[in-house]
């Protein structure tokens, strides 16, 4: 994810320096190599050989501008079809690129033969997915037992921050990392998840710079339940002058926070206090609540943000206040504008996505300055601004125990951003079936609550597709999982965004048949209840662990299914729904899936309770776990047989 950066660190340097340009000693080997794998590595779909990373921080000689240029090598062998989907293609981001200096690629064949890269083929992409542009390019001849070989160099905007990622989806048989810098900077380092200590040695040109070299990096593997890519093995650097240290770099974004941000005087933007008092007329608020969700709906009522390209007036107020647009960081100063115009009692939270990178108050990075937030301290609750169908609510589950800066004229204090409680973000489906036995057609009636993440969630989605395609909304949350249901019926109650606020259950009230939940055996049928909670994951032909467990959030599902008897039937194997599957850490429910069913008034009566109480769990507990997803997905398998009297 990129980072949503709301200052530039870059430090001025006075001090005349000449350094050697570190990419200009590096290139490939003439002859190139050929490079035999073990038998092990041969049967994976890829391996990189050889990963290097160049990253120099550059001043010419009677000059004081400082330049950045960061070069990367590749040698990565291609085993399998599924290896060469994966590297066929090389993408090259080029955002904060002021120049690119040299792309050149070739492939080695095991017969010694080589393709060249030709750079004609070299094209770029423009804004992808809000990631800015990229370069990309294809080689011929990428098979099968062939090696590709590629160097890039690009000139970045300079800037003191950076980090490396050296643990890949691909196994890598070696990583090197050099970083060097004039004699009038300093080195900051900060290893993450097993990076070894960098140290000093003479690289190309004869010059000092900090290394690490690091072997046989196996691959992360991709797993549900946990954050893969925070757990990659990486370093982030700071190339700083002598006399900033973190305390002056969190200071200095506290100052700018504040003056750019939070003491925004509203009676300088005249315009805008009018028009939004003109908006308020008519709306509740009765409440700071209110009045936060009012704001929010007339921002995004009226305003655009434009989150490619770039555009200094879009992050002017003035501007944006006659343009209606505004990027990221403008509809920020819009939104603070108003909340200080309301008198309202606000922090600015800065964090990051802690599925990409815990927030390390101990280290400054732009990697910790992914998500901005405000936090309203009276009403304990958050907004993300840059995001349309935002309103006061929990912290998005993105930033939810992970630490943050919260910043307001006060001063900044880091804080942990609290876990909403399980109880306090729950699916709740209370399902009533009867059985036609003369068209073996049963019908399906459920009341159907969310809350908390769920709740907003589903909120966003029934905005977004009631106008567009409703089925679509009913088949994800009503039928998950059932291709023929057939609604008969589709309410929905407390709709309104701004009801997750104080946590109002968002209402669906609906009826459907589906055919496919019952097997018709003549004089018995066959009903797979378990359905109609939807699809569930299973961990069951899952590869050994590698990550610790973490969660999305904490979350209660509860179930209710009766089951009407039909007449002349009686049910057989009810007990078979009793599941108790649990995990306890220090005496403490972490997460359990229970159901139990019984015959009561002429219903079969199942009820189950699926929990989830703890964010993270080591991975010694990950057995356990998936004992309790795999009960979730067993359930979703559970039949009961009526037999004819």
């Amino acid at each position: 994810m990129k980072p949503l950066v709301l200052i530039s660190f870059l430090f001025t340097i006075f001090t005349f320096t000449a350094s050697a340009q570190l990419y200009k000693y590096h290139d490939w080997n003439k002859t190139p190599a050929f490079v035999e794998l073990s038998e092990e590595e041969s049967k994976l779909p890829s391996v990189a050989i050889k990963e290097k990373y160049l990253i120099q921080y550059y001043i010419a000689t009677l000059g004081n501008k400082i330049r950045l240029f960061e070069t990367k090598h590749n040698i990565i062998r291609i085993n399998t079809d599924k290896g060469i989907k994966k590297h066929n293609r090389v993408y090259i981001p080029t955002r904060n690129v002021v120049k690119v200096i040299d792309i050149k690629a070739r492939v080695i064949q095991k017969d010694g033969s080589v393709k060249y890269l030709d750079k004609n083929n070299i094209k770029e992409l423009k804004n992808v997915k809000d990631y800015g542009n990229f370069k990309i390019f294809a080689i011929e001849g990428v098979t099968t037992a062939s090696q590709l070989e590629y160097i890039y160099t690009l000139e970045r905007n300079a800037s003191s921050l950076g980090a490396v990622v050296v643990q890949k989806d691909y196994k890598v048989k070696e990583a090197e990392v050099i970083i060097r810098k004039p004699p009038s900077r300093s080195y900051r380092l900060k290893p993450y998840n097993g990076f070894p200590d960098m140290s000093f040695k003479k690289v190309d040109g004869g010059k000092e710079a900090l290394t690490a070299t690091i072997k046989n990096i196996e691959a992360m593997t991709e797993e549900a339940s946990a954050s893969p890519q925070a757990n990659r093995m990486k370093v982030s650097y700071q190339v700083i002058g002598s006399y900033v240290d973190d305390y002056a770099m969190w200071s200095n974004l506290e100052a700018n926070i504040k003056n750019t941000y939070v003491a925004i005087n509203p009676s300088k933007f005249k315009p805008l206090i009018k028009d939004y008092t003109k908006y308020i007329e008519n709306k509740p608020r009765e409440t700071n609540i209110q009045i936060i969700n009012n704001i929010c709906e007339y921002v995004y009522g009226n305003y655009n943000i434009k989150r490619s390209g770039e555009n200094y007036n879009l992050s002017n107020l003035k501007y944006i206040i006659k343009s209606k647009q505004a990027t990221e960081q403008g509809i920020i100063k819009l939104f603070s504008c108003l909340f200080n115009h309301e008198n309202l009692d606000y922090e600015i939270v800065l964090t990051s996505d802690r599925n990409n990178h815990k927030f390390d108050a101990d280290f400054f990075s732009n990697s910790n300055l992914q998500i901005a937030l405000f936090y309203f301290i009276e009403e304990q609750k958050y907004l993300r601004p840059t995001y349309f169908d935002s309103r006061l609510n929990f912290a998005p589950s993105s930033t939810i125990s992970n630490n943050a800066i919260f910043i307001n004229a006060e001063g900044r204090r880091f804080k942990i951003i609290d876990v909403p409680d399980a109880s306090e973000n729950v699916v709740q489906r209370d399902f009533l079936i009867t059985l036609d036995t003369e068209s073996a057609l049963p019908t399906v009636q459920c009341n159907h609550l969310t809350t908390g993440y769920r709740g907003t969630n589903s909120r966003g989605a029934y905005k977004y597709l009631k106008h567009k395609d409703l089925n679509e909304f009913k088949n994800f949350t009503a039928a998950n999982g059932i291709e023929d249901a057939e609604f008969l019926d589709f309410k929905v109650a407390d709709e309104a965004l701004s009801l997750s606020s104080e946590n109002i259950p968002f209402k669906l009230n609906y009826t459907y048949t589906a055919e496919s939940l019952v097997e018709d055996l003549g004089e018995r049928f066959i009903l797979n209840f378990g359905k109609v909670i939807g699809t569930q994951n299973e961990f069951y032909q899952e590869a050994k662990r590698v990550n610790p467990i973490e969660l999305g959030d904490l979350i209660t599902y509860q179930y209710e299914i009766k089951i009407k008897i039909p007449e002349g039937y009686q049910a057989k194997n009810v007990e078979d729904a009793a599941i108790d599957k649990a995990v306890h850490i220090e005496d403490k429910l972490a997460c359990s899936f229970v159901s139990h069913s019984k015959i009561e008034d002429g219903f079969v009566i199942i009820n189950a309770t699926e929990v989830y109480n703890k964010i993270y769990m080591d991975i010694e507990h990950y057995e356990a776990y998936k004992d309790v997803i795999n009960a979730a997905f067993d359930f979703s398998k559970k039949s009961i047989l009526f037999k004819k009297i």
